[in-house]
Order: C-alpha cells, then sequence, then structure tokens
C-alpha cells in the first residue's frame, strides 16, 4: 500500500516536471534603467499532512555537548591569554626604558623593551611603478581600481497554486556600477547584452608601504608593520586630480603628480579625473577631437592645458561605459605630532618584545602623538581587558545555550504526559531547566577562569572557586531556603 503511494507520487512528479516546468525568460528595461529577466516554473509538492514530521525530545543534546565543550574551551584559553598577557605587561612595567629620539642608538640597549618618541621620515617616498605615480612624503600607498561592470541581483518568489503545486518566479536584475572584483558574465543566467570584458589592470585594492622610514636623528628603522599602525582616518589623505580646485576642497586632498606619465600604459586612453586616473577606450581620439567625450552632470569635460604633463587633465570624470576602469590612492602621512612606539631595539631596528620568561604573547606599538610609556602600556591594559571581557560573555552565552539544549529534552518528555497533565506542567518545566542551565553555566564559567588563574593568582582562584561553587549548588540552597521559610511560618500560624 505504501509503496503503491510513493510509486503514484515518483509519477506524478516526473509528468508535472516534463510538463510544468518548462522555463519563461522575459527580459524587461524598466524605468530605472534595470534589466529584468523572469523565470517562472512549478514544482511538485507532496502534502504536509500525510507525513508529519515528529522531532525527538533527544536532538539538542549532541549540538548542546558540543557547543558546552567548545564554549568551556573558549573560555580556559581565553583565561590562559588573559594570564599571560597580565604577566608580559607587569615585565613591560618593570623593565621599559626611557629613550630620547635626538640621541645616537646605543647597542647597550639591544634586547630591551623602549619607550621612544619623535617624528617619522623617509628620504625616497613611494611610487606606484604600475601607474607612474611618485609621493615623496607617502609612508604609505593605497592603490584601489575599479571597473565599470554589469552586476546581476537575484530574488524569488514562491506562490502555493494548490495543494501540491507551488509557483516558483526568479528574478534576475542586471544594473551597471564601479566593482573592485571582477565578475565574470558568462555566469549570468542572461549574458547576452551584458558582457563585462576581463580588465587589463589588476582590480582591487593594493597597500605599498616605505622600507626606509626612520625615527628622527637616531636613525631607528621602522619597520612596514609598525607603519601599518598609523592607519588612523586623520592622517590618510585621498590622492586628487589637479582639477579638484575648481569645485571642492583641498584641505584634506593632495594633488597627482604623475612623474613617470610618459611611462604609463595605455596612456592614450587615460586622463586625469578630479578623482584619479580614467581609462577608457572611448578616450582613444581625446586630444585631437574631445567634443567626442561623454558629458556628466550636463557638464563638458574641459582640459587643463599643462604642457608639462603629457596625460590630459580633466574637470569632471567622463560618463562611465562597462569595462571603463578608474584608479584613485590614498597615502598615509606622517602624524605631524610624531609618534610614540613602544618595541625591542636591536641594533638600529625597532622588533616585537617578548616577555624574557617564555610565556607568550609581545609588546609591539606605534600611536601617533606624544606618550609616555605609562600611557601607552594603560592604553595596551584597556584594550586587553575589554577582548577579554568580550570572549568571557561570548564563552558564558555558549554554555548556557548548550546547557539549555541538553535539558531541554526533559520539557519534552513531560510533554508527553497524558491526560493533558504535560501541556500543565511544560511550562515549570521550561523554568526549572533554564534556571539550571544558568546556574550550572554560572558555576561552570566559574571553575574553568579559576583552573586558569590557579597558578598566577590564587587568591584571586579561590574567590572565583568560591563564586563558582554558589552558582552549582545555588537551586539547592533556594530550595533549602524556601523550606525553612514555610516551616517559620507554618510554626507562626500554629
Amino acid at each position: 500500500m505504501m509503496f503503491s503511494y510513493y510509486l503514484r507520487v515518483l509519477i506524478a512528479t516526473y509528468i508535472i516536471h516534463i510538463v510544468n516546468s518548462q522555463r519563461l525568460g522575459l527580459g524587461i528595461n524598466n524605468n530605472g534603467g534595470v534589466d529584468v529577466v523572469r523565470h517562472e516554473r512549478y514544482e511538485y509538492h507532496v502534502p504536509h499532512h500525510h507525513h508529519p514530521q515528529r522531532q525527538s525530545p533527544f536532538d539538542g543534546i549532541f549540538p548542546g555537548i558540543i557547543i558546552t565543550i567548545a564554549s568551556s574551551y573558549l573560555q580556559w584559553w581565553n583565561e590562559g591569554r588573559a594570564v599571560r598577557d597580565v604577566k608580559l605587561i607587569s615585565t613591560a612595567q618593570k623593565e621599559v626604558v626611557e629613550l630620547d629620539s635626538t640621541a645616537d642608538t646605543d647597542t647597550i640597549n639591544n634586547g630591551k623593551l623602549i619607550h621612544i618618541t619623535g617624528y617619522i621620515s623617509t628620504q625616497n617616498g613611494l611610487t606606484d611603478t604600475d601607474h607612474g605615480l611618485h609621493r615623496k612624503d607617502a609612508l604609505q600607498l593605497i592603490r584601489l581600481t575599479e571597473e565599470y561592470q554589469w552586476k546581476e541581483t537575484k530574488s524569488e518568489r514562491r506562490n502555493r497554486v494548490s495543494d501540491t503545486e507551488v509557483k516558483v518566479t526568479t528574478e534576475y536584475g542586471y544594473h551597471k556600477e564601479w566593482s573592485k572584483r571582477f565578475r565574470e558574465s558568462n555566469r549570468f543566467e542572461s549574458p547576452g547584452g551584458h558582457y563585462n570584458p576581463p580588465p587589463s589592470y589588476q582590480l582591487g585594492q593594493q597597500i605599498y608601504t616605505v622600507n626606509d622610514a626612520t625615527l628622527d636623528s637616531s636613525g631607528l628603522h621602522i619597520r612596514p608593520d609598525l607603519i601599518n599602525q598609523i592607519a588612523h582616518p586623520d592622517y590618510i589623505m585621498k590622492v586628487a586630480g589637479k582639477g579638484i580646485n575648481n569645485f571642492q576642497s583641498v584641505e584634506y586632498k593632495r594633488r597627482i603628480n604623475l612623474g613617470m606619465g610618459e611611462d604609463l600604459p595605455h596612456r592614450d586612453n587615460a586622463v586625469i579625473s578630479p578623482h584619479g586616473l580614467y581609462y577608457s577606450s572611448e578616450l582613444g581620439n581625446y586630444r585631437q577631437q574631445p567634443s567626442y567625450i561623454s558629458y556628466t552632470d550636463n557638464k563638458p569635460l574641459e582640459v587643463i592645458d599643462d604642457t608639462k604633463q603629457r596625460t590630459p587633465v580633466v574637470k569632471f570624470e567622463p560618463q562611465p561605459i562597462i569595462g571603463d576602469v578608474r584608479v584613485n590612492w590614498r597615502e598615509v602621512i606622517a602624524p605631524p605630532d610624531g609618534v610614540s612606539i613602544l618595541a625591542q631595539q636591536y641594533n638600529n631596528e625597532l622588533i616585537p618584545w617578548y616577555n624574557p620568561n617564555n610565556d607568550g604573547g609581545y609588546i609591539y606599538s606605534l600611536l601617533p602623538g606624544q606618550y609616555t610609556a605609562k600611557e601607552m602600556i594603560e592604553k595596551h591594559i584597556g584594550k586587553h581587558k575589554l577582548i577579554t571581557k568580550i570572549l568571557r560573555v561570548t564563552g558564558w552565552v555558549g554554555s548556557y545555550y548548550g546547557l539549555s539544549l541538553i535539558l531541554g529534552c526533559i520539557p519534552a518528555m513531560i510533554r508527553a504526559l497524558p491526560f493533558g497533565i504535560g501541556s500543565f506542567v511544560q511550562p515549570l518545566a521550561n523554568i526549572a531547566t533554564s534556571t539550571i542551565a544558568l546556574s550550572v553555566s554560572v558555576g561552570l564559567s566559574g571553575t574553568v577562569m579559576a583552573l586558569a588563574w590557579l597558578r598566577f593568582r590564587p587568591f584571586l582562584a579561590t574567590a572565583l572557586a568560591f563564586i563558582s561553587g554558589l552558582g552549582f549548588f545555588s537551586p539547592y540552597i533556594i530550595t533549602l531556603r524556601m523550606k525553612r521559610t514555610d516551616e517559620v511560618m507554618g510554626a507562626k500560624s500554629e
């Protein structure tokens, strides 16, 4: 009987698939300039009431065990990291050496944690050799290359038309936008008319960092991994075209200087726009016939006469077409107020300083501005405490959720009690299991923290162990107190 039922379902599914799942594509160009392709199909579904899904009350036990173990491990690892960081900071506060950036490097400080303030400088700056852009004062040069492309979006609607059929309408929308990654149009649902040409340039973001940065007359070399820590919005400047002066403030922008413009790749298809460098195949005849260039915001492009620069400069960026590429840069400059550094000195290098006790962790910090060693260490402590608290809360929430899944089988089994008893008792069981999960998770978290801190701070570990014990036995203590209260009230009433 059951076999014949499934056989009929299989035959019906096959017939409906053949007859109704044919797809109809409709191309639509709506007012927003977005191409839309719509497909429709029908799916056959067995009515849900024929095969109700039954969930076992024990389904959450295994996932709950996994989550609880993972959360406990996260707490253990976090507390171990916190212990190591406390040791590291304690040792750093005792051993840090103050240096004068104007003094000559003294090898007597090799291997020591030093604190030094000063001003960063570079002799050569940075050059983007791909496009001939040179920035003589830049500590970092951040290049972003984008291509104007088609982008596909997908949306789906499902409408049940009968007990056994669902109408599925899928729409694929196509619109144009600047993208820093290449989208292969041959994977589109409707590649015809939405072709993205492969880019001639590396798309995305590339970062160049100087290798010759030094700190004042001390001659200490500032490595790129320290320069990366300057990345603060106040010291990141946008490199802009010369036409920027005509309609925008230049207080936070710097002009483009293509010192190697004669070596620019595809130079005949390039112009310098207010935002950077712009490549387009439509710009090939630009110098001879500038009127061929498209308009932007109903304003014609204008060439700023600059005989020293072979690449034309325009006031307004061209109206983009598919395949156009634009390149813009940002540069990180040396903070005008100087920098403060905590690191290990090794000859004329600044490298990470590790705890001599080999407990793990290191200090390797650069902050824009003038800070004392004490202030920098306090900032390190504040960052360390914030991370520790976030991971502690995450571990506790995970433990509570995992224990709730494990204990969830109890209300599920109580719900199955006959004569309506299960429906009446289940809410009370939910409250009881949630209370137990909360108490045990607090106790478990406290125990893990106490064990991690036992070797370093025994008094704190003892206090945490006491708190965790209260967490484990709190349900028993609360019940005992309620029982005693009832006995006292009963005695008084007699």
